[in-house]
């Protein structure tokens, strides 16, 4: 299946994608309290609210159960949509049933990722550790989660997050790039992928939808560099800024036109989505970068 390319704008969004960390989630509470209102107002609309992350299957699912939502979901960067029971009523050609749910798998296995890493570190003279020599603990103290969700945070599937703990993250793209693959980063760890990436999983969703006959315009809400195929993959791109209150340079450079939430996290996600469900429009990025506040 080719995913279609993404639509000229056009009046109509009907269904809004989401990165977690940094966005519908605070970045170092994980809360989203913030973000109730718009989350009922999605509901009572009838929009589809997809949450497209880093993260693995293991966090998403209780996630999603604990807000409620009935659609699919994208995990690890887009390493594979993921379809809870009576999410989808379209065909899946390629999916596998999983503790319940429909998997459509993407991206190449974590296991090859792994050794890939560690030979691209090698052959780039550069020392990284992933996730695969990450024990929960650690991984707790970098990201504050507890034990047990740092363990759901290690059940990788389809990408291998790392740190740089000597060298440069360039060599390591380059590296990386000779062998097919993609480094990119998110709020806190690089992320090495290899064939699928967020915007290739909202674009293949969209086409899943459209095929099962309903087409829906799509906005999408991202503040990383993760982020930036998923939102090139949508006709309203919306970013959230960072904690700090500044856009990620690498989406205000590939998107000057893509509107901008008025504050950082859930708060201002909430705001863009009421906004967006109102008919209304955010300031773009170039706008606020020349004439406002950053």
């Amino acid at each position: 299946m080719t995913p279609p390319a993404p639509r000229p704008e056009t009046a109509g969004v009907r269904l809004v994608v989401s990165d977690l960390d940094g966005c519908l989630l605070d970045s170092e509470t994980y809360a989203f309290e913030a973000a109730r209102p718009a989350l009922a107002r999605l509901a009572e609309s009838g929009w589809p609210l997809v949450l497209c992350s880093g993260k693995t299957r293991a966090e998403m699912g209780p996630l999603v159960e604990r807000l409620g939502l009935a659609h699919p979901f994208i995990v690890e960067n887009g390493g594979a949509i993921v379809f809870p029971s009576s999410s989808f009523d379209g065909e899946l050609l390629g999916a596998r049933e999983r503790q319940g749910v429909r998997i459509l798998e993407l991206g190449p296995a974590r296991t090859s990722l792994v050794r890939a890493l560690g030979e691209i570190a090698q052959a780039a003279q550069v020392r990284v550790r992933g996730f695969a020599d990450i024990t929960p603990g650690e991984l707790g103290t970098l990201t504050g989660l507890s034990e047990p969700e740092a363990r759901a945070a290690l059940e990788r599937e389809y990408d291998e997050p790392f740190l740089v703990e000597e060298g440069t993250v360039d060599e390591i793209a380059r590296a990386a790039a000779e062998r097919g693959l993609v480094v990119t980063h998110g709020g806190r760890f690089h992320h090495l992928m290899g064939g699928s990436d967020k915007g290739l999983a909202v674009r293949t969703l969209l086409a899943l939808y459209e095929r099962a006959g309903r087409g829906l315009e799509a906005a999408a809400l991202g503040d990383a560099e993760t982020d930036l195929s998923m939102l090139k993959a949508v006709r309203r791109p919306v970013v959230v800024p960072r904690r700090d209150g500044t856009v990620d340079p690498a989406l205000a450079a590939e998107l000057p036109d893509a509107e901008r939430a008025p504050s950082p996290g859930p708060a201002g996600w909430n705001a863009a989505v009421l906004t967006m469900i109102a008919g209304g429009r955010l300031p773009r990025i170039r706008e606020t970068v020349q004439g406002g506040p950053r």
